[in-house]
This record gives structure tokens, sequence and C-alpha cells, in this order.
């Protein structure tokens, strides 16, 4: 939703009875039951959070990459709320906004809102146990490669993780 409901005079969109009622009363006759609150959906989004890996990526070549932060709930929902950048990257992606467009739709059907910070490139050598990050996405710019490497050295310890902003 982008702005404000206004009711229509017929009360379509006015909110249910049930939404009146102090905290802690129940409505009769079942009104209002099945809806979650904000707040309610907020708290689960932010504990959501903690379920989504910091970071997917193929496990050896290189292939393109995006930086995306995710909201606990849609910004309108829940402003100022929790969020967190995640970093995927993969092989069959043509482009970034395919990663993109993949990942920010399965995680807006579990109730978060996402925004894409940039983009780049990932080299993984699993046998040589080096990961090099670099470059940029020409739809999305250069994402911070120093987030995203601190966050794939967190994942791969025992790796070697360099970034450069140059290459595409």
């Amino acid at each position: 939703m982008c702005g404000p409901r206004a009711a229509a005079p017929d009360g379509i969109g006015r909110r249910s009875p049930s939404a009146r009622l102090p905290h802690g009363h129940a409505a009769p006759d079942g009104v209002g039951r099945g809806r979650r609150s904000r707040h309610a959906r907020g708290n689960m989004a932010a504990a959501g959070l903690a379920q989504i890996p910091d970071v997917d990526i193929d496990s050896d070549g290189v292939f393109k990459y995006v930086l995306i932060r995710v909201h606990a709930a849609p910004p309108s929902e829940a402003p100022g709320g929790e969020s967190k950048d995640i970093v995927r990257g993969y092989k069959w992606a043509e482009y970034h906004a395919d990663i993109y467009d993949k990942v920010s739709g399965e995680l807006q059907k579990k109730g978060h809102d996402c925004e894409c910070l940039g983009g780049g490139r990932i080299s993984h050598q699993s046998q040589d146990r080096k990961i090099h990050v670099y470059g940029y996405s020409m739809g999305y710019g250069r994402a911070q490669h120093s987030v995203s490497t601190e966050k794939i050295r967190a994942k791969y310890p025992d790796y070697e993780v360099t970034w450069a902003d140059d290459g595409y």
C-alpha cells in the first residue's frame, strides 16, 4: 500500500469491531479472528530475520551477486523496524535482477520487505579456499563489498576472502 487508505462512506475499508477492543478483550462470536495486528506481524517478521541466512552463494565458480537489505516488515508498517543485510550469489543468474527478484519474492511471501543495495561478482575457488568479491551491477550499482566480504568471512572463516572495487 502506497499511502493511507480513506474509509469509504459505506464502511468499506474500516477496521473490524475487534480492532477497537481494549487489549486482552475477545471479540464476540469470533469477529476479527484470524487477522494479526500490525504489531504482531512486525514481531513475527522480526523474529523471522534471524532465520534468514546472511550468506547463500554457489559453491564454486564466478557469478553475479547482490547485497540485499531485508526489513522485518514493510517500512509503512514498521517505521524504524529491524533489518539485516544478506548476500546472495548464483551462477544461474544472467542478470543481478534475476537474483534480487527471486530472493525478494520469496522473502515478501514471509512478510519481509527488501531493497537491493547493489551488486557485483564473486569468484569462489572452493579447492583453494579463496573468495574474491569485485565489480558492480549495471542496474543496481556497486554493492558495498566491505560489508559483503565481512558476511562471507563469517560463513567461511577458514577461507581467504578479499575484495576490490575494480573490474566488472
